[in-house]
């Protein structure tokens, strides 16, 4: 999610795999409540805006949901060929 290492340094075919991990996202929320006022440079280092912070949460609701239901897919797929 860019926190350890900068995403510079990671190879370009795998910097998409940030935006599906929902690390990135809630530590952007966890950051900007936990260092808003008193450490405002951290939060410009690490590129999160407090104008985003419903962005942050409506993606980090998303990706919870949309992984929701591919398990829920797969797992009734599973089942239905199980009983069948």
């Amino acid at each position: 999610a860019g926190f350890f290492i900068k995403m510079d340094s990671i190879p370009v075919f795998a910097r998409w795999l940030q935006y599906i991990c929902s690390l990135k996202w809630g530590m952007n929320i966890l950051l900007w409540n936990e260092f808003n006022e008193s450490a405002p440079q951290l939060l410009e280092t690490n590129d999160i805006q407090e104008d985003q912070l419903w962005l942050y949460a409506l993606v980090l609701l998303c990706i919870f949901l949309g992984f929701r239901v591919i398990a829920a897919v797969v797992l009734a797929r599973k089942a239905k060929a199980f009983y069948n």
